[in-house]
């Protein structure tokens, strides 16, 4: 009987190689998430500051512009970061009335992988102003008088 040989930890192939292993290493995970754990998989997705290996984080993206993950309502976890990006109390602002149409284009937004990613790597208010589409109503907002 041959000795087991020990695990030999081997690095990612070169070039189109090293892509292609990073791209499959996240949709290996993503796909035990979906499967084995989605509670794990939904806590993952919305807490924004949790770390996440690169792989998974890319996966994760791709399945959200695809809209493949039910249950993610982007109103729900992006759009109270981004008020708090743009200087808003998301509390005070759910009584205005302007809230329903913020949730509702940030829910439609085209940009909900892009938004997630930015969110989570701490994005400008700069950056952030230059993709959603509710910028200007943030502004807006924001520019009103407390009293009114």
């Amino acid at each position: 009987m041959s000795k087991p040989r020990p695990s030999q930890k081997r690095p990612p192939p070169p070039g189109g190689e090293a892509q292609l292993h990073h791209y499959l290493e996240g949709e290996r995970a993503l796909l035990e998430l979906r499967c084995c754990k989605p509670k794990t998989l939904s806590a993952l997705i919305h807490d924004l500051a949790h770390p996440m290996s690169p792989s998974l984080e890319q996966a994760i993206a791709r399945c959200l512009a695809g809209r493949e993950l039910e249950g993610f309502a982007p109103a729900e976890t992006l759009l109270p970061v981004m008020m708090r990006r743009f200087g808003l109390d998301p509390v005070a602002c759910g009584r205005d009335p302007a809230i329903h149409s913020l949730r509702t284009v940030c829910s439609a937004c085209p940009r909900v992988a892009g938004c997630w990613l930015a969110l989570r790597h701490d994005a400008s208010l700069e950056e952030c102003t230059s993709f959603c589409p509710n910028a200007e109503t943030f502004v807006s907002l924001g520019s009103r008088s407390p009293d009114g």
